[in-house]
């Protein structure tokens, strides 16, 4: 990871907060937020949602998870600290040697002195919508003032009314599903170039593409083809 930032090549974008803050100052601060195994998500809810008389059926788990105090609603917050523990500990070794690691070139002494100006390069940031995604797209249209143009055109703004439709249907959800059939904005664009973000590096930045290909040579107008892929060169 040092050896790619320092020659310019692609960033580990891919962490979660508390991983980041972990490789900057090797101290541990996790809230039940932090957990990303579903298992663990799904105890954690139930425990929050738990009563007193469901909270017993809970206890094999909760026990599982190393808690060794009373299992009772009074508890919760211990029981739910316990959880988010265990789930996320198992990571501490493999952080550790990515810590270990950054030391070369001095990274790791720059993410501590500068922890919110590195963020970026390891945690995702920026909220992948429609318009970015538009943004980066270069269509390559039919002849000026054709026909075909106009209607390659028409392709265009119903592709971008399909990313903002998904957009606002995952905004009114207040989360992104993670079901295989799912879409947002940001699966399409994985979909499409092989990763959900637009690099945070500059000069990746000004290389990022998706290149809108048609099929000008179409005889059936109302079946213009449509072709999209994502471009790194």
């Amino acid at each position: 990871m040092a050896a790619s930032l320092a020659q310019g090549g692609p960033a580990p974008n891919f962490m979660m907060l508390w991983c980041y803050k972990f490789l900057c100052t090797g101290s541990l601060d996790l809230h039940k937020n932090d957990v990303g195994d579903e298992e663990y998500k799904d105890l954690l809810s139930r425990v929050d949602e738990a009563t007193e008389i469901t909270i017993d059926g809970l206890s094999e788990e909760i026990l599982h998870c190393g808690y060794t105090g009373l299992i009772t609603l009074g508890k919760k917050d211990k029981i739910i600290r316990a959880i988010v523990l265990h789930a996320n500990l198992r990571l501490l070794p493999i952080l550790q040697q990515i810590r270990d690691g950054l030391k070369l070139y001095g990274l790791g002494n720059i993410m501590a002195k500068y922890p919110d100006i590195c963020q970026p390069l390891f945690v995702p940031g920026v909220e992948m919508t429609a318009d970015v995604i538009v943004s980066v797209c270069q269509a390559e249209f039919s002849e000026k003032g054709s026909n075909k143009e106009q209607m390659e055109m028409t392709l265009m703004n119903h592709l971008q009314d399909f990313l903002q439709e998904l957009e606002q249907n995952k905004t009114e959800s207040g989360m992104e599903t993670v079901a295989p059939l799912s879409l947002s904005p940001k699966t399409f664009l994985q979909w499409v170039t092989g990763q959900g973000y637009v690099p945070v590096l500059q000069e990746e930045k000004r290389r990022f593409k998706v290149n809108v290909k048609f099929n000008h040579h179409c005889q059936l107008p109302t079946q213009d083809m449509l072709s999209i892929c994502g471009s790194l060169q």
